[in-house]
């Protein structure tokens, strides 16, 4: 009788740990990242260098808050390095004046951001690239 009453509760404290299994997830929320190259303005009070700027964007506002943004120089190689990088506001706007712009392609880049890791919940901020942006 013991048996059978000890073999009914570890069945019932196993079922009760495949739930909690069952309910473990791992969301994935899509990021997007755009880039844009604004001239340098050489006269007047409004006097600034030439820069870059955009944003990060997301379904999950915590995506685009506080991520780092990485502005990237794509050599004829296919190659290409970091020239500056930002992180973003509380809108998911940043802003990067790299201390010289040469002639090329950039490209702004987000890489992956873990928001929750624990044993029940994952979630992930996909990491996103910009489409491609000449500077003359």
């Amino acid at each position: 009788m013991r048996r059978g009453i000890l073999t009914l509760a570890i069945a019932a404290l196993m079922s009760v740990g495949l739930v909690a299994g069952a309910a473990a997830h791992t969301a994935k929320f899509e990021t997007t990242v755009t880039a844009k190259f604004n001239k340098a303005k050489k006269n007047g009070p409004d006097a600034t260098p030439a820069n870059f700027d955009g944003t990060v964007s997301s379904t999950k506002p915590a995506c685009a808050q506080n991520r780092k943004v990485e502005l990237k120089l794509r050599a004829p190689d296919g190659s290409s390095s970091v020239v500056g990088s930002a992180l973003t506001d509380a809108t998911g706007a940043w802003v990067v004046t790299p201390a010289s712009v040469a002639p090329g392609t950039y490209f702004a880049r987000v890489p992956k951001k873990v928001l929750r890791k624990n044993q029940k919940h994952r979630h992930v901020c996909k990491k996103a690239v910009s489409k491609d942006v000449t500077v003359k």
